[in-house]
Parts: structure tokens; sequence; C-alpha cells
């Protein structure tokens, strides 16, 4: 097991990285890995000497969603506290005021995408995949897609990834305007951090005022996160779930229909 499961550094003059730090679990993330993102990510935005966030992952892989086993079986409170924490990670970085980087490589998988999603620019490699498998398990979007992706790509084609369970990667994921730039895989850490570097450099009472005015016309994030927290949950509890939660594991096509579908 690694000693951190976040580890934080400076690449560059006012530039925080936050790495994610689970290399046996491809950088999925479990209570413990939340919990280190909110510390770390609350600490980088109280201190004024940072200008600009750089979210990645180490090993070369970005995030591989949620923690599988650390789903199943839950009870409602202890869903409800997983989504309370997830979404909690959210807002800090959709109302943080300075710039938030992503550096995606290799892939950016359910929560991972919703966690990539809300930054304000994102650096994908070209062999990098962004997925979308939450119905394939019986869940609806989290982590703040059910808004981000519609203010990324539409509204049209937000429901059709999702419905889809659709994977993309490279030239695709450009096209549809859910990440800023593509770049050769192995550029994507000096090209993110670059970009973070030149953001920190914009005038930080300006910045902060243009971001604030473009919360200002979406939809209340707080509002969005509470009805996931709601449908997440009773998905979570359900029948539907435990059944692609199994599939999933056993490499297999989840049967939605001998389970109970509307309870």
């Amino acid at each position: 097991m690694s000693e951190s499961s976040v580890v934080l550094s400076n690449p560059a003059a006012h530039v925080l990285q936050v790495a994610i730090n689970r290399p046996e679990a491809k950088n999925a993330i479990d209570e413990k890995t939340r919990v280190a993102l909110i510390d770390a990510i609350t600490t980088g935005l109280n201190d004024t000497d940072v200008r600009a966030l750089l979210l990645c992952g180490t090993n070369g892989i970005f995030c591989a969603g949620g923690d599988l086993a650390s789903m199943r079986d839950m009870t409602e409170p202890a869903a409800r506290t997983r989504m309370q924490s997830g979404h909690h990670l959210i807002k800090l970085l959709w109302h943080a005021n300075i710039p938030v980087v992503v550096a995606m490589e290799k892939f950016a998988i359910g929560a991972g995408a919703g966690l990539a999603l809300v930054a304000d620019h994102i650096v994908a490699g070209e062999n990098t995949r962004m997925s979308f498998p939450f119905l394939q398990l019986g869940l609806v979007p989290d982590w703040g897609s059910t808004q981000s992706l519609i203010r990324k790509a539409g509204w049209g084609n937000a429901k059709r990834l999702v419905m889809d369970c659709a994977s993309l990667k490279g030239s695709a994921l450009l096209d549809l305007g859910l990440v800023e730039q593509v770049v050769a895989d192995d550029s994507v850490m000096d090209v993110a951090t670059d970009k973070a570097l030149e953001f920190s450099r914009l005038p930080r009472l300006a910045l902060r005022q243009f971001k604030e005015a473009m919360r200002r016309s979406t939809q209340n994030i707080d509002a969005a996160l509470a009805a996931e927290e709601d449908d997440q949950t009773a998905c979570f509890l359900s029948e539907e779930f435990e059944e692609g939660l199994s599939a999933l594991q056993q490499k297999r096509t989840p049967d939605f229909f001998s389970g109970s579908s509307d309870e």
C-alpha cells in the first residue's frame, strides 16, 4: 500500500500539484483518498501563495473512478455520507477562485471523469480515455457530472454519452469540448504544468470576479448536487446496482431484467 493516497508538490512557482496516489487501485478514490483530497485542496485554496491547482494521478494514470470494493452492501446513511464527501470535494473545485488544471493521463472513469470535468482546463493524452459507465452499474452520474457534462458537451451530447455508456479518447474528447487540449501521451504532465503556470500569472481579483460571473450563468450547483445525492443513494441501495457491480467484477454483461427496477 502507498504511504499516502495523495501526494503534494510544487512543480512551478505558485502552482500546487495534487496527485492521487493509489497505484495498486489505478488511483480509484476511496474514503481515505476523498478526505485527503479535500484536506489538500482546502489547504491550497487558503494559501495566498498558491495561484493555480494542478490535479493529476501518479504512475501515469489519472483516476479509475470510485473504489468498487467500498460500494457493496452500503446502508442509506453510508451511501449519503459517501455522496456528501465526494460532493464536498466537487464544491471546493467548482467554487475555487483560482485556476484548476487537470492532467488527464491513461483514463478518467466515472467519478474520475466527474472530478476532471469540474476543472477549468483539462490536458489529455492522445490515448487517454474518458468513460461514463454509470448505467452499466445501475447508477446515475455523480460527482457533479449531471451539471459539468451538460455544461461542457451540451444537453444532447451529455444524454447520449451517459445512455451509450460511452468511452471516448483523443480527438473525440476535444471535438465534444470535454477537454481543452490533447497532446502526446508523454507530454501531458509538462503541458499541464505549463498551463497551470500560465494561469497562475493572471490577475487574481479579475480572475476571481470572472469565475464568479461564469458560475452565475449556470444552474445552482448546490441544488444539483443535492438531487444527485438523493438519486445515487437510491441507486446504491438497489438490486440493479448489486447486479451491475457483480457483472463488472465477473466480466459479464449485466442482466437488469431479473431484479426489481422501480423500487
